[in-house]
């Protein structure tokens, strides 16, 4: 008699975890639907877009040719027509000038109507202080990237490399590159982080593995007169948040994030 009701109980606990097994099989929940949204970024002056190393000039003031021009765009998040925000993935991105045109930098968002999104240029506190020697090679925060400064001053946020000289002065460089200002500004630091935010024109439609594309527009044109201040390229053309050129390069640091707008193409 014992022997039967021992069994039985092993049968009925075996069918309670067979038909608690069904049940979590049922309940499953299906992946969330999502798109991608591609970052782009384009450098403007006067009005007209301009290429790496293509000689420009800006206010009919300074003439510049940009060599490189990266920043990091990082904890982007989309506002629904209901008006929650929505986090994306990747956390970070590193544009580059180098790669316009391309289709390097993408994000994963929710399906959605969107009608607003904001971010940051920079890093959150946090992720400013991760090791670059924890990623893999292709990370934005990788050491390949050269773009940590060391464990004091955490990651550049801002890398602009250029050439400049007063309006009709530039000196081409077939000829000498003497002549013409180096201008080499690196603002970072957890003081210098900009803070953005935009709302869109139109609903901005994500539909399930459908794509759109964004444009990170950057107005050189305001790089001289911002909320930072005034700057000035051929006296301020040095800039990587040591205490001595601090100020100058925070300077920079807002004017260039105020120079930032997006587009929807």
């Amino acid at each position: 008699m014992k022997r039967f009701k021992i069994t039985f109980l092993f049968l009925s606990v075996g069918s309670l975890f067979l038909s608690s097994c069904s049940s979590d099989d049922d309940a499953t929940v299906a992946p969330e639907a999502k798109g991608t949204v591609l970052f782009d970024m384009k450098l403007i002056a006067d009005n007209n877009e301009v290429n790496r190393a293509e000689l420009f000039s800006i206010d009919q003031s300074y003439d510049f040719r940009i060599l490189e021009t990266r920043f990091y765009v990082s904890n982007v998040e989309f506002k629904n027509t209901t008006g929650d925000w929505v986090k994306t993935d990747p956390k970070v991105l590193l544009l580059d000038i180098r790669n316009q045109g391309s289709d390097d930098f993408k994000i994963s968002v929710p399906e959605g109507e969107y009608v607003e999104m904001r971010y940051l240029i920079g890093l959150d506190s946090a992720t400013n202080r991760s090791f670059p020697t924890d990623f893999p090679r292709e990370h934005p925060l990788s050491a390949f990237q050269a773009t940590h400064w060391n464990w004091n001053l955490f990651y550049r946020f801002i890398i602009v490399e250029a050439r400049a000289n007063t309006f009709g002065n530039f000196v081409p460089d077939t000829v000498t590159t003497a002549f013409n200002t180096n201008v080499s500004i690196h603002p970072g630091t957890d003081e210098m982080l900009v803070k953005k935010e935009q709302t869109f024109t139109e609903t901005f439609s994500i539909q399930k593995n459908s794509s759109k594309r964004l444009v990170f527009h950057v107005n050189t044109n305001d790089w001289l007169s911002g909320p930072g201040g005034t700057w000035d390229p051929m006296t301020e053309n040095q800039g990587h948040a040591e205490p001595h050129d601090f100020e100058q390069t925070k300077k920079f640091g807002a004017n260039f994030g105020a120079s930032v707008s997006v587009v929807v193409e």
